[in-house]
């Protein structure tokens, strides 16, 4: 009777293995913080120097993510709007249930949070009013 090989000393195995490593590679990749060249190719010809914008900016703007400040400012009671204000960006509904209109109408939001990785905030209202509030690694 023939002695099996272990499945380790396959040579397919590892074709399996490096295919699946590179699969996952590949799907979780995200930023990797090189940034396409976007350089554009030197001209040939002088061309007429473009005047410079002059940044007029009053305040400072607000990102569409939501910080530990901003987290900390929103109070049970505040409407949507008002949340909205604080943030300065509009969240994503996660959960919606009950008959518009209604005090039963409930919806939960998500912001994206300045932070760690993974940061967030969600906001829970119902009757129009935030209920409940909840974070995770804001800065």
């Amino acid at each position: 009777m023939e002695k099996k090989k272990s499945i380790f000393k396959r040579w397919w195995f590892w074709v399996i293995v490096v295919l699946v490593i590179a699969g996952i590679g590949a799907v979780g990749g995200g930023e990797d913080g090189i940034e396409p060249n976007t350089a554009e190719p030197a001209a040939t010809e002088p061309q007429a120097e473009q005047p410079k914008k002059t940044e007029e900016k009053s305040e400072p703007e607000n990102k569409p993510t939501i910080s530990k400040a901003e987290f900390d400012a929103i109070k049970t009671g505040m409407t949507y709007e008002e949340v909205v204000e604080i943030i300065g960006s509009e969240g994503e509904v996660m959960s919606e249930t009950g008959e518009e209109g209604t005090d039963l109408h409930t919806i939960i939001y998500s912001w994206d949070g300045e932070g760690e990785i993974g940061a967030n905030a969600n906001f829970t209202f119902q009757g129009g009013k935030l209920q409940n509030k909840a974070q995770f690694g804001l800065k």
